[in-house]
């Protein structure tokens, strides 16, 4: 499916939040479609396949956790945009199984990145083909990962967070330069949270023992980097 046709559904339950998102995400080419209840967007979602769903966590009836778990189970990837701005809100969210969370009031411009990166646009016409580490390859055509010889599944998130680690060999990146890189944003409260959760996520996919990493490891106080030897092809 092309850019152009990929299908956003947008749930909120404040008129002028829908009608703005409408708006410019229409004016960036996608197809939009619009509920302002979690039982709507079920039902909706139910009828339709959609590339992305942004979702209010304050909805009316069903809320939008609930939403989200429900849409976990039909795969469909989900951007949380809340008024709520609580750390504990934030893991919640990512933890329900959101790929990002947006607060209100938000950045026109930001969130439109943030909607491009999770569709996993590839933006720079002149990249390498591929990055190859001892057990991990990227194909940056194709955006396919192997891992030991598996293919593996990953997020439009996990693979740009992949991506930009395995480019950046052994370099430690700190997570206001993950933020910025992966989610096109600049710093804000639960910025070190939402870094930690995906790392974390795409540890548990490619590391032989997560919560002993030997790919992804943390530098104390500093960040974050890719140790083994990567290649660009």
């Amino acid at each position: 499916m092309s850019d152009a046709a990929k299908k956003i559904l947008v749930v909120d339950d404040e008129p002028h939040i829908l009608h703005l998102l409408q708006f410019l995400l229409t004016d960036e080419g996608y197809l939009v479609t619009t509920a302002d209840t979690g039982e709507s967007a079920l039902e909706v979602a139910g009828r339709d396949d959609f590339d992305l769903v942004i979702l209010d966590l304050a909805l009316p009836g069903i809320d939008g956790f609930a939403v989200c778990r429900s849409l976990q189970n039909r795969n469909i990837p989900v951007l949380m945009l809340s008024s709520y701005d609580e750390d504990n809100y934030v893991v919640s969210g990512l933890e329900t199984g959101a790929l990002d969370y947006v607060r209100k009031p938000f950045n026109n411009r930001e969130l439109i990145l943030r909607v491009a990166n999770l569709m996993g646009r590839n933006t720079n016409p002149r990249a390498p083909k591929s990055l190859a580490s001892d057990d991990v390859r990227i194909n940056l055509d194709t955006e396919e990962v192997v891992c030991r010889g598996r293919l593996i599944r990953l997020t439009p998130t996990e693979y740009l967070l992949l991506k930009l680690l395995m480019s950046r060999q052994g370099m430690v990146l700190s997570c206001e330069e993950i933020l910025h890189e992966v989610w096109g944003a600049d710093e804000w409260d639960g910025c070190r949270q939402m870094v930690k959760v995906n790392i974390q996520r795409l540890r548990n996919k490619i590391e032989m023992a997560p919560r002993n990493p030997v790919m992804i490891v943390n530098q104390w106080g500093r960040g974050y980097r890719f140790v083994p030897a990567v290649t660009v092809l």
